[in-house]
């Protein structure tokens, strides 16, 4: 089978959706022998989506690409030549909830992560917009095959996109418990020292976005905290400055602890592991994911979790984790104090967190993909 992969809209490696086509390329390498890989992508983004052992054909295009508009046009006649060109039996586009053709010369199936743009207003500019509530429902309608990664984002893509759910593969995310485990504390104190993290921290892994990733109610939730019990806690947030990232500092320069504040900026793959093992408990508050992956890798590191009761979040952590309404301030300021002054319920969550991270693999994800493939080719002959 010669499959085609357009990896266009990954932020290169610097998102969820560049993480989840990573880790993904990780387990498949090597995996079948039967599938010869093409795999484009901008050339600057090469290196940080490939793994230096991915057995493929790379084809690199202009950085230009990179652009969302020129990438969007690109897509409607430069990726159906490329197909052409290449003989492709398939195309897999692993960030098809940004960048879609309205038509290819041979079957495509492409990983819709979320119906974000839909679900959580004021997350795009008024042209993301556009782009996402007219056109892109249409673009997912063309494709053969549809995979989503949670029976959440598959009910936002029947009713949102109208796509008939017979079409439509739900495959979570994995875990890459070689990466992601309780052990090797040297490192942690390592990467606490280099971000010169002085107490027991709360971490959040997160582009600061603003209202979706909920950051700011988060910091309002940990300074009342912390007024509340004199906890010595500090409160991390890493991740780069997205829409909205002015709110967030804002919000942090207006807390009373805006000492025990800390942003890490973009954190490497290499740190994120050590960064997992080394916090006190990790927070999600965000107000919408398709999956949220940060739960398994910090469930994994052995690191108790607290999130939001909505979307895909409780399908994802299930038993595994203290919940709160993201929309509730002091539901969220209760979860921290618990996290915080229960150390037997802090242990069960850790405890619970690893027997659930278990449950997940990205070997699993890849083989049911390629299965995925498998259908879009014969469904299409």
């Amino acid at each position: 089978m010669r499959l085609g992969v357009a990896a266009f809209g990954t932020d290169g490696a610097k998102s969820g959706i560049g993480s989840y086509l990573r880790q993904w390329l990780e387990a498949f390498d090597g995996s079948d022998p039967a599938i010869d890989m093409d795999f484009m992508a901008p050339r600057s983004e090469m290196s940080e989506l490939v793994p230096p052992t991915l057995l493929a054909k790379l084809s690199p295009t202009s950085d230009t690409l990179r652009s969302p508009m020129r990438s969007v046009v690109w897509h409607q006649g430069g990726l159906p030549l490329a197909a052409r060109r290449g003989s492709w039996d398939v195309a897999f586009l692993p960030a098809a909830n940004r960048r879609l053709a309205a038509w290819m010369p041979c079957p495509t199936v492409g990983t819709v992560h979320d119906m974000s743009m839909a679900r959580v207003k004021g997350k795009y500019d008024r042209f993301h917009s556009a782009y996402f509530h007219t056109l892109l429902p249409a673009l997912i309608r063309r494709l053969t095959r549809v995979v989503t990664v949670s029976e959440c984002s598959k009910r936002d893509i029947v009713e949102l996109a109208q796509v008939d759910p017979g079409r439509i593969d739900v495959i979570p995310h994995g875990v890459n418990r070689e990466r992601f485990h309780p052990r090797d504390d040297a490192a942690a104190q390592a990467t606490r020292s280099a971000m010169g993290l002085t107490a027991p921290y709360l971490l959040y892994v997160a582009r600061l976005e603003h209202p979706g990733k909920n950051h700011v109610a988060l910091i309002r939730a940990f300074d009342r905290m912390k007024t509340r019990l004199g906890a010595p806690h500090q409160l991390v947030l890493a991740g780069s400055p997205w829409n909205g990232a002015e709110d967030v500092y804002a919000a942090a320069r207006a807390a009373r602890h805006s000492a025990d504040i800390v942003f890490t900026g973009f954190t490497s793959e290499a740190s994120l592991p050590a960064l997992y093992r080394g916090a006190f408990a990790y927070v999600f508050p965000s107000l919408y994911e398709g999956f949220g992956m940060p739960l398994l890798e910090a469930m994994a590191s052995g690191t108790p979790v607290a999130c939001s009761n909505t979307s895909s979040l409780p399908e994802v952590a299930g038993d595994a984790a203290l919940y709160f309404d993201p929309a509730d301030q002091d539901a969220m300021e209760a979860g921290l104090e618990t996290l915080v002054s229960d150390p037997a319920r802090r242990q069960d969550l850790i405890e619970r967190g690893l027997r659930r991270a278990s449950a997940f693999s990205w070997r699993a994800s890849v083989d049911r993909t390629v299965a995925a493939f498998r259908q879009a080719v014969k469904e299409a002959a």
